[in-house]
């Protein structure tokens, strides 16, 4: 993995499943995640500067380290280069979740996933497609807080997380915004991958534009998140060469 061919590169087509961060973007918590001002303009000062501010660090595309569940696990500056860095296997459940907002990927779903492309790969990193990046811009479509303030969103179940956990899989991805559905409590997939000191990524971006180019299998996939130090979560970009 620390050495891939330039042929790689030079006949792959880039593919950027990062949602740009913006102060309208959906929150766990329905709110402002992140805003900014600007301080310094380019034609009065001659250079700009905009002063950022982030009430979380797990907003947007973002990667969930280890120690963002367990005390002593990784955080996320710890994650070598060579573990973000992985063949990407996409499971579609974009019909199911359609019929169930709260639906959670099965292990049955990766079975037949498999049936059709062969068995996931060890040091894979694995996305669970529900088709909800098409309400990234409709924060409450996509969060799906009722009176009650419960969410309603897909996400990965917890045997179908040790599932892969087992074949050797590294990280686990979803374009919702917790890998856990919305509605499930305790974040049974979350305790699975972070118990073993992998990572998870949320708010991918699967939309329109890339559900076309994102192959099933045989892309490579490059997490990249900001290596805060400490952090337990950080905003990431994630781009795929397919």
């Amino acid at each position: 993995m620390n050495d891939l061919p330039i042929s790689l590169f030079l006949s792959s087509r880039a593919i950027d499943l990062t949602h740009v961060i913006t102060e309208s973007m959906p929150t766990w918590e329905e709110g402002q995640g992140f805003s900014q001002k600007q301080t310094h303009f380019a034609d009065v000062d001659g250079f700009a500067i905009h002063q950022l501010t982030f009430k979380k660090a797990g907003i947007g595309t973002h990667f969930d380290s280890a120690a963002h569940f367990f005390q002593g696990k990784r955080y996320v500056h710890e994650y070598p280069i060579a573990e973000l860095i992985s063949p990407a296997a996409v499971i579609n459940v974009t019909q199911q979740s359609e019929r169930d907002r709260d639906y959670q990927v099965t292990q049955q779903d990766i079975i037949n996933w498999e049936k059709t492309h062969g068995s996931i790969q060890n040091g894979s990193f694995v996305i669970a497609n529900t088709g909800w990046s098409k309400y990234w811009n409709d924060p409450k479509k996509f969060i799906g807080l009722d009176e009650k303030k419960v969410r309603h969103f897909p996400g990965w179940g917890q045997e179908a997380a040790q599932y892969l956990l087992d074949k050797g899989v590294r990280g686990l991805g979803i374009d919702v915004a917790s890998i856990d559905a919305g509605n499930n409590n305790t974040f049974g997939a979350h305790h699975v991958f972070l118990k073993a000191d992998k990572y998870l990524v949320e708010n991918i971006n699967i939309g329109t534009e890339n559900s076309n180019t994102l192959p099933d299998v045989g892309a490579t996939i490059f997490i990249l998140p900001i290596p805060i130090e400490n952090g337990s979560e950080a905003p990431a970009r994630i781009i795929a060469y397919a």
